[in-house]
């Protein structure tokens, strides 16, 4: 049977057929009321992409984040260990991708799916391990960054301090005191030099402070952990930032994991671009950098908002802008599109949207890819079939408009609503 693949332009569709797509859904067809399941639908995973995924509260937004990683695992060898992918998880509900979904095997059995669990590695910070052991939350590493990876302009939208205040200037040398001096200095040192300069007594108090909070936070090393033991060739790695949220006074920490990590693969895939250039050119022996990377951030609006900036803001937007030369995609779910930085919608490739409701939402894609638009968008919306997983893409590879529903997963969710009735 035919298949639908979205993402891909028809230059690469002659090029590459289906190889490195994944199947994440069928193809609705009908009038509304009357739609039925058709063809396979399959993304491309091979290529870079800016991916927006959006849908209101219990329509599968993050169910379906789940469904493109499995696959990106399930891709063939020879692609895989080509790519890696990293789920930044707010929620704490991805770790359960290791466990086949068992519960939903007849309806797999309709897609031609069966119940598997995927090698995922659930990293949280190293500073946290004891809480977690505590709670007996299972996880497979842990991650830390050196102090010395973050300017002062990160510790400032970090700590929410305005760089022109006494705090603000207390910072700035401080920090640039600590970087001329060595780069494996620890909170702690960070402190103590706070402690040494001759200042007014409330900010150099108000600043210590912040510093001996950031401690409890679990996330700095002196040593740090290389980005190479985070961002693995043909394995995914899931960030669990959920025992963050909004830390106290508002403090981004999540923002902040994701800034730094972002920045990092960024900056070694670019590296990497340039050495794979050399190695196509001189037919030399690929060695040891970063593989092609896929970045999935669920509740996306919290780390690159319309309004205001986050230590993720910088980074994230540069992966928008110019991923598709250094090989990084990004998939950007979020309930309320509204919410996301502009920029970042008007660049995404592809939309990959369940139902919205909010005319903010809708009124926030209403224009993207209009030129091909045969209706407007919430026109689209109203003839989805009222059912959880239904959706329409909006492909700019293609230039077209498609209804579908996303398959189900292959391994377990745990990010559903619970029911006080039990089976």
């Amino acid at each position: 049977m035919h298949e639908i693949i979205i993402g891909r332009s028809p230059a690469d569709l002659e090029k590459y057929g289906n190889r490195g797509t994944g199947v994440i859904g069928r193809h609705y067809v009908g009038r509304k009321g009357e739609q039925h399941m058709t063809t396979t639908v399959r993304l491309d995973l091979a290529m870079p992409h800016i991916i927006g995924l959006f849908g209101k509260r219990g329509q599968g937004k993050s169910y379906s984040m789940g469904s493109i990683a499995e696959e990106i695992a399930r891709q063939p060898d020879d692609i895989r260990m080509n790519m890696a992918a990293l789920i930044v998880d707010t929620m704490g509900i991805y770790w359960s991708m290791k466990e086949p979904n068992e519960r939903d095997f007849q309806l797999l059995a309709l897609w031609r799916l069966k119940p598997k669990g995927f090698p995922v590695d659930t990293l949280i910070p190293e500073g946290l391990v004891p809480l977690f052991n505590e709670n007996k939350i299972p996880f497979d590493g842990t991650y830390s960054f050196k102090p010395s990876e973050l300017d002062i302009g990160s510790w400032a939208l970090t700590f929410n301090i305005d760089l022109d205040t006494e705090m603000g200037l207390l910072l700035a040398k401080v920090i640039k005191f600590m970087n001329e001096e060595r780069d494996d200095f620890s909170l702690e040192d960070i402190v103590q030099k706070i402690k040494e300069q001759d200042v007014e007594h409330v900010a150099k108090e108000a600043l210590m402070n912040r510093f001996i909070v950031a401690q409890s936070w679990g996330i700095f090393n002196p040593k740090g952990t290389s980005i190479f033991d985070i961002i693995k060739p043909g394995r995914i790695a899931i960030i669990d930032v959920s025992q963050f949220g909004l830390s106290s006074g508002g403090w981004s920490v999540n923002s902040l994991v994701v800034g730094l990590l972002a920045r990092k693969i960024l900056e070694e895939r670019m590296k990497a671009r340039r050495q794979e250039e050399l190695e196509g050119m001189s037919g030399s022996k690929a060695t040891r950098h970063m593989p092609i990377t896929w970045m999935l951030i669920d509740e996306a609006h919290q780390f690159l908002p319309a309004e205001g900036i986050t230590p993720a803001s910088g980074p994230l937007l540069q992966w928008v802008k110019i991923g598709r030369e250094p090989g990084v995609s990004l998939v950007l779910a979020t309930q309320m599109p509204n919410k996301l930085h502009q920029e970042a919608i008007s660049q995404c490739d592809l939309v990959i949207s369940h139902r919205l409701t909010s005319s903010d939402d809708i009124n926030a894609l209403a224009g993207t890819m209009q030129t091909y638009q045969k209706y407007g968008i919430a026109d689209y919306y109203d003839a989805l079939p009222r059912v959880k997983g239904a959706a329409i893409v909006l492909d700019d590879n293609s230039e077209r408009i498609i209804q579908l529903r996303m398959r189900p997963r292959m391994s377990w969710h745990a990010g559903g609503s619970p029911v006080a009735i039990k089976d």
